[in-house]
């Protein structure tokens, strides 16, 4: 089993793969991977902190006030760290790879491109937030679900289904 979940930025990505993790670990489904959490700051996103699910450690990925050498549009990402963080997370054993995300920014890391081909070779069973753009290129994958407003629940829903069988 192999599901992306694509949409516009704030749709409710994250929060859909928090909700599965959640379901899955109530239903002793082990899982592992990350989530991508939004820092703000008097509402306005200026970051993001990588969660471990596995360990529950989380590092700030990327931000706009701690310069690095790397950058993606306004943000400094920690690439050294990811790297690191990134090897531990694909090494994990779990049911259900939950990757929070398939985005631009990660993709600047060969290791995570080179880990995630991998994985989607794999037998693995995959549930990951998907940058629209890598829609076209992940397709041949699985199962892609563009989430609206409307259909979040019945998204949610279908994928818990899915999970079940497992």
């Amino acid at each position: 089993m192999k599901i992306f979940v694509t949409g516009k930025s704030g749709i409710g990505k994250t929060t859909l793969l928090k909700k599965v993790n959640e379901f899955c670990l109530k239903r002793g489904i082990t899982t592992c991977g990350f989530i991508t959490e939004e820092v703000r700051k008097d509402n306005v996103r200026v970051g993001f902190t990588l969660v471990d699910l596995k360990t529950g450690e989380s590092f700030d990925f990327a931000s706009i006030f701690k310069e690095t050498p790397y950058k993606f549009g306004k943000y400094f990402l920690d690439m050294d760290k990811f790297n690191i963080i990134i090897e531990d997370i694909f090494c994990q054993e779990g049911e259900v790879f939950i990757l929070d995300e398939i985005g631009k920014m990660e993709f600047l890391s060969d290791r995570f491109r080179e880990r995630l081909y991998s994985l989607l070779e794999s037998d693995k069973n995959i549930i990951a937030s998907l940058h629209r753009d890598f829609i076209p290129d992940f397709k041949k994958y699985g199962k892609i679900y563009y989430l609206t407003y409307d259909n979040r629940d019945t998204v949610q829903e279908e994928i818990k289904k899915e999970l079940i069988n497992i």
